[in-house]
């Protein structure tokens, strides 16, 4: 895996030949850059033929995907949490669930779980939280766990309110990604087998076109991409495709402005 995953660093080339560049040796340097990623543009597969790496040119690998949901399927008011089991009184935020199928062909779906900022939430801007592993629930460990607005109790029962949470700031999608992880499942079995991190930026990428049909209000919004772990690749590979497609098609249906992980 090593080998085929220093291309990760194409990733923040990609983005950084993305700022405007001014000065003549900034020019030299992302020459240089341009080079490097050329370079990379071949990667041996597991039987030792040479493959294509998608990531070495996103905009010709993921720029024809499309920009908007055609058949939105799904509504906002059907995923609102009027409560979870055992959460504490007075909880003064919206939070909703529920699955987005991002392949029809073979039944693929993710789950999500998603808070809104309990200060007033209209300004605050969206971040979605990919946890790693690969394998690792964004519910069961970063909503519930980690970054999300309660914590489990000893009891095993009942909540708590973290006073900590991302949501005091910012409006959160946690995402269980790629299908298989938590409760994101294949109605395919094979699809299991044939994961990988090109399939999973792509399907997380549909995601957000779909759960911004069911919450409208949030196009345009500022976004965020965050993660942990093997979110280290989850997270600038999700950017690559939505800066690809930005690229290819002049829209911006996502409204990226960065994102950010951890260990």
């Amino acid at each position: 895996m090593g080998r085929k995953y220093n291309s990760y660093c194409v990733l923040l080339t990609f983005l950084l030949l993305a700022v405007p560049i001014t000065s003549a040796a900034a020019l030299d340097q992302a020459a240089l850059l341009r080079q490097f990623v050329k370079s990379r543009s071949r990667v041996q597969s597991s039987d030792g033929s040479a493959e294509t790496d998608p990531w070495a040119d996103p905009v010709s690998s993921f720029g024809h995907l499309p920009t908007y949901c055609k058949n939105p399927k799904g509504s906002k008011e059907a995923d609102r949490i009027k409560a979870l089991p055992g959460q504490p009184p007075r909880v003064n935020f919206e939070q909703y669930s529920g699955y987005v199928t991002v392949n029809e062909e073979h039944g693929r779906a993710l789950f999500y779980y998603f808070v809104e900022s309990p200060y007033d939430a209209a300004s605050k801007p969206l971040v979605l939280w990919l946890n790693g592993g690969p394998g690792c629930s964004s519910l069961g460990a970063g909503a519930m766990r980690e970054l999300g607005p309660f914590r489990v109790n000893p009891d095993g029962k009942t909540l708590r309110r973290n006073r900590h949470a991302w949501n005091n700031v910012a409006n959160v999608i946690f995402l269980e990604s790629p299908a298989g992880v938590g409760f994101s499942y294949s109605n395919t079995s094979s699809d299991y087998d044939k994961s990988g991190d090109a399939r999973t930026a792509v399907d997380s990428y549909n995601f957000l076109l779909h759960w911004l049909e069911r919450f409208p209000e949030y196009k345009g919004r500022d976004f965020y991409i965050a993660g942990e772990s093997y979110a280290g690749h989850y997270a600038p590979q999700l950017a690559a495709v939505i800066v690809a497609v930005r690229e290819f098609t002049g829209k911006n249906p996502t409204s990226l402005k960065g994102i950010f992980v951890s260990r």
